[in-house]
């Protein structure tokens, strides 16, 4: 096997409760994860100089990178294989960054599956997801996909049966939102309103904190759209500091979305409709609402996006292998959910 492409697609949270800080400076959370059809492609190829090369912004520089990182810890687990033959990782950007929407996390998992394949490792997919509890908290997610229930610091990930029945618009803003500024306002937040009973206190010794059982965040999900409970505990911090974010929840919902949330720690938001149909059909309406806002700086662009959600997390071709059909249409069946 010569060269390996994977395909990894972006997350979004349907509801995200953020539990106090630990001592440990870590958070729990529960949340379920879905994947959605906006992607990066990376292609991996053993290759003596070692470069990493991406088409897109990331927020970094490579050698920075999650892409970078997974490929260290990859190499530390597998008896320094990497830096031995090296190796060539091309990213080809679509999973906007600092968005919420878990590309660091994406390329991390991608980079894991191609390097265990293209070196023949032989790794399972939980000794993968270990791998990655090192590299980010999203990591083991995107090694199982799909959707999922998501605890802990986000190692702990229970797969469930996906839906793909409703179609989703995602909003991205003109900024960025850092993971950890998020974690700190929320925090200060709390620490100024006090009196939040449901969040953990450091005498409980359980490994991660839950607020619901599995079956009762399964049963949620199945709901229809628009008796979706679900919230996300830093929308409140990140409307505080953009009041737009109201306004353009505004306009979703004025225009058909069943459900509308803030994803991850943003900046992305998204809306949910009952068909990818009626998703599309709102999409050029809210684009003009949305383009018609006079807010000063918000002249920059916001971008809308059409997406669906996915029973999956990775798709993996092959080529130039010298033992195996390369026919275009031999295709590695999809990780996460069948």
């Amino acid at each position: 096997m010569k060269e390996i492409e994977i395909t990894v697609f972006a997350k979004i949270n349907i509801g995200l409760e953020v539990f106090w800080r630990r001592s440990t400076g870590y958070h729990d959370i529960e949340s379920i994860f879905q994947n959605v059809s906006l992607a990066d492609i990376l292609r991996i190829s053993i290759d003596e100089r070692s470069i990493i090369a991406v088409e897109g912004e990331i927020g970094c520089p490579p050698n920075k990178s999650s892409i970078y990182h997974a490929a260290k810890v990859f190499d530390e687990a597998c008896g320094g294989i990497v830096e031995k033959k090296g190796v060539s990782i091309h990213v080809k950007k679509g999973i906007p960054s600092g968005a919420g929407l878990g590309g660091a996390g994406a390329d991390a998992a991608a980079t894991l599956l191609g390097l265990n394949e293209l070196y023949g490792a032989r790794l399972s997919l939980p000794e993968l997801a270990r791998l990655g509890e090192q590299i980010a908290s999203d990591v083991p997610f995107f090694l199982f996909g799909g959707a999922a229930i998501v605890r802990g610091r986000g190692e702990r990930v229970v797969p469930i049966v996906p839906r793909t029945d409703f179609g989703l618009l995602i909003v991205q803003p003109p900024w960025t939102s850092s993971t950890l500024e998020a974690y700190e306002a929320l925090d200060s937040l709390r620490n100024n309103a006090r009196g939040l009973h449901r969040y953990c206190s450091e005498t409980q010794v359980a490994p991660y904190l839950s607020h619901l059982s599995d079956d009762e965040l399964v049963r949620r999900y199945r709901l229809p759209i628009a008796q979706w409970p679900f919230m996300n505990d830093f929308q409140p911090v990140l409307e505080k500091r953009h009041p737009e974010y109201r306004k353009w929840y505004s306009i979703l919902r004025d225009n058909g979305a069943e459900y509308v949330s803030l994803t991850g720690s943003g900046s992305c938001f998204f809306g949910v409709f009952d068909s990818l149909d009626k998703a599309k059909e709102a999409s050029e309406q809210c684009r003009d609402n949305i383009a018609k806002m006079d807010a000063g700086y918000l002249s920059l662009p916001v971008n809308i996006f059409v997406v669906q959600p996915l029973a999956r997390s990775i798709k993996v071709s092959y080529s130039q292998s010298c033992n195996e059909d390369t026919r275009p249409d031999k295709e590695r069946p999809c990780y996460g959910s069948h």
